[in-house]
């Protein structure tokens, strides 16, 4: 499964990134969502991790245009601070989930597993 990381913060991205390869993920991580665009559009990717505030850019702004790229595509929201309102409209824009930081690995793992386009697609090996 390939899943592609956007988070201002580069050391969130490697992170993240490393704990996904080592449970046999594929990823990309980008700090701009100019960047990850570009890599939606050359390549096929399975799941998406946003972070929910991107500098100039908040992720009800960036849903849209991330759909209108790949409308299959499950974004899993990471969150430091949101109010019940900022995460209904998040969901409402098109998130799959909201994942509050500091990412608990175990709970990234359980929703990485539970979106649609992970039941089609082989799991990867438990290391």
């Amino acid at each position: 499964m390939r899943i592609i990381i956007i988070d201002d913060d580069y050391h969130t991205c490697q992170t993240l990134a490393r704990f996904l390869e080592e449970k046999g993920f594929t990823t990309r991580s980008h700090t701009t969502i100019a960047d990850a665009v570009r890599a939606l559009i050359t390549e096929e990717w399975d799941q998406m991790l946003l972070d929910y505030h991107l500098p100039g850019l908040d992720c009800t702004d960036a849903l849209p245009i991330i759909q209108e790229v790949s409308p299959k595509l499950p974004v899993i929201l990471m969150v430091d601070e949101a109010n019940r309102q900022d995460q209904a409209r998040a969901l409402k824009a098109g998130a799959f989930c909201l994942l509050r930081k500091p990412i608990n690995r175990r709970e990234l793992l359980r929703v990485i597993r539970s979106t649609p386009l992970a039941q089609q697609t082989p799991k990867p090996s438990k290391k």
